[in-house]
């Protein structure tokens, strides 16, 4: 497949989001396409993790629309909206594996939830995800005995558990060593490659962009706009906006 008949999976039109008295983004549209690795960044305060809520439907935008397969997040039904969110993983910065319960049990929830698989197919489905995470040996582990590289594994072997090929990820590499964010990222390129995967990535580590980044797209608290959209490499070697390319060339201000 081709970059130009790829399909987008994630449509975002005119989306203005914020809340009284302080917008973030305004009439901001794009397109992220299938097996895209996306990552989505800026500076602070510029709306990256609320993009990322309001991608998922956790937060209702000022105006415009998204749409996820090319059903509304945002203007469906609620039992609609759950459908398309079930078919979402979701990973946020800390891993959000709970505490009382195993590595497994951990990774088997969403299926205890949402589906009616009797337990012995939800524990192998579990620990087959764990294996794809090179992590089987953790099953029976306690989140407190996992390095934080395990908690990030665990936490997108939790985001799979429902069969989702589009995963969102809240700063994966935050508080990773580099041999260990290296790791994680070599599981992203061989989970989109294995399993077909559409990663959206919140990020401003510029070692992963470089590494496994398809696009980035920049966003801008002053104009409230996305003022980046391509390569890594393009933008910073052919960026028209300075502070982009300072940006991905690691510059401090004053240097151009």
């Amino acid at each position: 497949m081709t970059e130009n008949n790829k399909k987008s999976v994630i449509r975002v039109e005119n989306l203005t989001m914020g809340w009284p008295g302080k917008i973030l983004l305004e009439n901001v549209s794009f397109d992220i396409l299938q097996n895209e690795i996306v990552f989505i960044m800026g500076g602070s305060g510029c709306g990256k993790s609320t993009l990322m809520k309001t991608i998922i439907g956790l937060n209702p935008p000022m105006a415009g629309d998204i749409l996820i397969r090319r059903e509304s997040i945002i203007h469906s039904d609620q039992e609609k909206i759950a459908e398309i969110q079930r078919g979402l993983g979701i990973m946020y910065q800390s891993g959000a594996l709970f505490g009382s319960l195993t590595v497994l049990e951990n990774v088997r929830f969403p299926l205890d939830q949402f589906t009616k698989l009797p337990m012995p197919a939800k524990d192998l489905t579990s620990q087959m995800l764990l294996a794809a995470l090179e992590m089987p040996h953790a099953a029976n582990l306690m989140p407190g005995e996992l390095s934080g590289g395990m908690i990030k594994r665990a936490g997108i072997a939790r985001a799979l558990a429902l069969g989702a090929t589009i995963l969102l990820l809240d700063e994966p590499s935050a508080g990773l060593d580099p041999i260990t964010a290296a790791n994680l990222d070599e599981t992203i390129l061989r989970l989109r490659k294995n399993l077909n995967c559409t990663f959206v990535i919140v990020s401003h580590e510029l070692k992963s962009i470089f590494r496994i980044a398809d696009r980035c797209l920049m966003l801008d608290p002053v104009s409230k706009s996305i003022i980046a959209d391509g390569s890594p490499e393009e933008l910073r070697e052919h960026s028209p906006n300075p502070r982009v390319r300072q940006f991905f060339n690691a510059q401090p201000d004053g240097e151009e």
